[in-house]
């Protein structure tokens, strides 16, 4: 009759659709078919709309959890190659240059454990 009324019921419907409840009351169904194709078609739309949020919710989730991961993972390349970096102008700094700034064969040769001992870490 009032409006918070047909809310709950609909909400009730939605929930639990038991229709062999509402035809046992007074033949209101067959009295009402209007009634029961709205009915009907409230439980079919509802529950495909409940499941596609539900859905949408648990997939928002997963994909920002996953964005997370993926930035996180992103965030320890970058402090690997900051590292890697350091440790290799550390390296070239300790080798003796010629005046255009290159280093000899014998140099490079002799820093090649150093330069392994930076890739195994």
């Amino acid at each position: 009759s009032d409006t918070p009324t047909s809310m709950l019921t609909l909400f009730v419907l939605m929930s639990s659709p038991n229709l062999p409840l509402y035809i046992e009351q007074d033949d209101l169904l067959w009295d009402h078919p209007m009634l029961l194709f709205f009915l009907i078609g409230f439980i079919i739309v509802g529950s495909f709309g409940l499941i596609a949020v539900l859905n949408g919710v648990i997939s928002e989730g997963m994909f920002d959890k996953n964005q997370l991961r993926l930035e996180e993972s992103r965030k320890e390349q970058d402090a690997l190659i900051f590292t890697i970096e350091a440790k290799a102008a550390e390296i070239h700094a300790t080798m003796d240059l010629n005046e255009i700034g290159e280093a000899t064969v014998e140099m490079a040769r002799d820093s090649m454990s150093l330069v392994s001992k930076l890739f195994e870490s």
